[in-house]
């Protein structure tokens, strides 16, 4: 109560339109005490609508799979692109088979850049930004996995385009939250909604690629931060 008063004196305003709770852990997702503050400060008026912030820092698919079955969130923030779709399809997934109508806003639609289609096996990033510590197999099978997504490309089209168009095929992502590094890449994200949309056939052709891994037999399989699968608590 006392950070959402202080967020508003900060923000110069008396309410805030979406409060989301960052980086959620299982202990708040089960504890009923969260959940109805957030409900009393929307009877107070001070925020009109809730939802969660999920990963990378800690487990997301267990957290994010409790709150949209077992709690009521209009919005759900989480990592999710063409070449990273676990865990966030599972909890979409969820979400549907609940019968629940919580959006999806989603971070990272570029999967840190590698969508963009700039990479090759030669970039070389800086040693403060955090893809200098990915193991060069990420940089290597990704610029493979991107030369295979070049058919979404066209005149009219970038890939970073054809990224966040895919996304948006979904009637259930709200909007996505790209990195924005300079003025014109601003320019080709916000030009997406005058691109041409994806067909039927480059989804299937993509959801294709996807199942199976894009051809590529990876050395070791994919670590994930946190908890990757349900768990029995007290709420569920």
């Amino acid at each position: 109560m006392r950070a959402t008063e202080s967020a508003l004196k900060r923000l110069k305003t008396n309410r805030i339109d979406l409060l989301q709770l960052h980086n959620i852990r299982m202990e708040q997702v089960s504890d009923d005490t969260v959940w109805e503050t957030l409900e009393k400060l929307g009877e107070r008026g001070l925020v009109r609508y809730y939802g969660i912030a999920l990963g990378p820092a800690i487990g997301w698919q267990y957290e994010g799979i409790n709150c949209v079955t077992e709690r009521t969130v209009t919005s759900v923030q989480h990592i999710y692109n063409v070449l990273e779709q676990h865990p966030g399809a599972v909890i979409q997934n969820a979400a549907t088979a609940s019968g629940r109508d919580t959006m999806f806003l989603i971070r990272v639609p570029h999967s840190s850049g590698m969508l963009e289609g700039h990479y090759t096996a030669e970039t070389k990033f800086p040693p403060n930004d955090h893809r200098s510590h990915r193991p060069r197999a990420w940089l290597l099978n990704g610029v493979r996995k991107v030369e295979q997504l070049r058919f979404l490309e066209r005149s009219n089209r970038t890939l970073g385009q054809a990224a966040l168009l895919w996304l948006l095929k979904d009637q259930r992502i709200a909007s996505t939250l790209p990195n924005i590094y300079d003025e014109k890449q601003l320019a080709e994200f916000a030009a997406s909604s005058e691109c041409p949309e994806l067909t039927d056939d480059e989804i299937e052709r993509i959801a294709t690629l996807y199942d199976a891994n894009f051809g590529i037999q990876d050395d070791e399989p994919p670590k994930f931060k946190g908890t990757m699968e349900l768990a029995e608590t007290g709420t569920r």
